[in-house]
């Protein structure tokens, strides 16, 4: 004799199931679709920042670069551009024999010819960075004389004053390129301003004892420092903080000073001296702004033709700049909460390429009380229409398993819920399944 039981009896836990094994799959592409943070925010990265040239020779030049992130880097260079075959390591590496990471990237290419172009792209991490699907490129100076010896050392030290191991000291002399050192331990570094020389490569002639010297400290994570000293007073420097701009001889006007910290990567026959004037807003690295219209403006000689770049989302434009030398452009669409860069390229007078590339910040609307906003203004300079525009690629470095990120990074998704649904919903479906025709034979 079979019992009948109502019909919630036999069919709930089957409805039950099938309810639940719905909701989990509705629930999982909900989740999928949306990334886990409930902001989204450009994170620290392994891509090169701060590239800059220096210590130019007919046999040599200096790459630096930082990271947000501490990673291992190395440069692959040659002077075909098609066969970037040769690795130079960070200098660190070169004496501990084995890959180190860092976010001070510093690498001294040697054994090169005099006023030959030579090609490179950076390795950061497992990733290799060109500009836009073709090699950076750089050019030797020519043979010339050895300058006077003149000695320029000093000591970089952290807030609370321990010397600081691995941050790149920049100092600069009017009318001379950049020379570079690395510190060493206990924060020390050392260079020799009879080195330095021009953008023809020849040895220039400067006061040994009232020459103005610029310095610019750049430690990574650690921050910037700059420093203002001159020739009579630079064997020993005054000890440098991180996190400082500080005058170091009375009489200097600090506001004069060319400092590098804005000095970017220099393509071309040589790396030449950025002035600050160039790209005024933002002024400096890891600038915090509070509008998401951010004004881009600088100066530069009246004609020259300007391309203005910006990531995260690409906008781009190129331009003339206009009779008085100043010019402005916002990009048309908004930029998100987040770090970004923007670089600008042109051609000096020399016609040498020059590119300035500067990163900052978009702040969340819960962050900006009391920060500075460069907001577009209605200025009168026509703003260029931005067209999509290649920009410093990412590429595979070799034996790398990273996936391919040329068509965009896909948002993380949530996969565990859905799973973990869909597992107890087949559960009760069959479970009710199995239940039914137990009723059935009773």
């Amino acid at each position: 004799m079979k019992i009948k039981g109502n019909i919630f009896t036999k069919r709930i836990p089957t409805i039950l199931g099938v309810i639940i094994l719905i909701g989990g799959l509705i629930a999982g592409i909900l989740l999928v679709g949306k990334p886990q943070s409930l902001l989204t925010k450009a994170g620290p990265t392994s891509v090169p920042k701060n590239v800059r040239i220096s210590n130019q020779r007919a046999e040599s030049i200096t790459i630096g670069w930082t990271t947000d992130v501490p990673v291992t880097g190395l440069i692959k260079y040659s002077d075909n551009p098609g066969n970037l075959s040769m690795p130079g390591a960070d200098v660190r590496d070169q004496v501990s024999g084995e890959a180190g990471v860092f976010t001070t990237h510093y690498v001294v290419l040697t054994n090169l010819g005099a006023g030959k172009t030579y090609y490179f792209e950076i390795v950061s991490g497992s990733a290799s960075y060109n500009d836009s699907d073709r090699p950076y490129q750089v050019r030797t100076g020519l043979e010339t004389n050895l300058g006077t010896e003149d000695i320029i050392n000093g000591k970089i030290v952290s807030t609370a004053s321990q010397g600081v191991e691995g941050a790149m000291v920049y100092i600069e002399i009017d009318g001379g390129e950049a020379l570079s050192a690395l510190t060493k331990s206990g924060g020390v570094w050392q260079l020799d301003l009879g080195q330095v020389r021009n953008d023809k490569g020849q040895v220039i002639t400067y006061d040994r004892q009232g020459q103005q010297v610029s310095l610019f400290v750049q430690g990574g994570a650690l921050g910037t420092a700059t420093a203002l000293t001159n020739t009579a007073n630079d064997n020993p420097v005054g000890d440098i903080a991180m996190g400082t701009n500080v005058n170091l001889v009375e009489g200097i006007d600090s506001g004069q000073a060319g400092m590098t910290q804005g000095s970017g990567l220099a393509e071309g026959a040589g790396f030449g001296s950025l002035a600050d004037e160039e790209l005024l807003n933002p002024l400096t690295d890891g600038e915090k702004i509070a509008t998401s219209s951010p004004e881009f403006r600088g100066k530069l000689p009246t004609g020259t033709k300007l391309t203005i770049t910006v990531e995260s989302e690409i906008q781009t434009a190129t331009f003339d700049v206009g009779d008085e030398g100043m010019w402005v452009w916002t990009p048309p669409v908004g930029l998100e909460p987040g770090e970004h860069t923007v670089s600008i390229e042109y051609e000096d007078e020399q016609g040498i390429l020059q590119k300035i590339v500067r990163s900052f910040t978009v702040l969340a609307a819960e962050e900006v009380d009391g920060l500075p906003a460069f907001t577009a203004t209605g200025s009168a300079d026509p703003a260029p229409t931005a067209s999509p525009s290649a920009t410093p690629t990412v590429v595979e470095a070799s034996g790398s398993s990273m996936p391919s990120t040329e068509s965009g990074v896909p948002d993380a998704g949530v996969l565990t819920t859905t799973y973990w649904l869909l597992i107890v919903g087949l559960g009760l479906f069959l479970t009710g399944q199995i239940s039914r025709r137990w009723i059935k034979t009773i």
